[in-house]
């Protein structure tokens, strides 16, 4: 399994950039491997696609960054520090523990 954090390189919105920038910190803090994915980059038309048709099934509006673990759906941003918040990390993205270094 894989976790993918589907984001945007082209965007005016600092509080989206700012986001992106302290999920990824999030996950490289804890040591769990991700995968980029630039839903404004052309040759990632099937990704995003795929994230428009999951987050209609949820109605939720496009507001990223969002987290996959595969093709599951984990959490959006605010989600995710929730998760860190309240030390549910590993269990809100479905890793193993062997990717943190919290040593639990």
């Amino acid at each position: 399994m894989s976790i993918k954090v589907y984001m945007t390189n082209i965007t005016s919105n600092q509080l989206a950039i700012g986001n992106q920038r302290k999920l990824k910190h999030i996950l490289d803090t804890n040591k769990i491997p991700y995968i980029d994915i630039d839903i404004s980059d052309p040759k990632n038309t099937e990704e995003k696609e795929f994230l428009q048709r999951i987050l209609a099934t949820r109605n939720q509006k496009l507001t990223l960054p969002y987290v996959f673990n595969d093709d599951q759906y984990c959490c959006d941003f605010d989600g995710l520090i929730s998760a860190v918040e309240s030390n549910t990390l590993q269990q809100m993205l479905k890793v193993e523990h062997e990717y943190t270094n919290n040593g639990h």
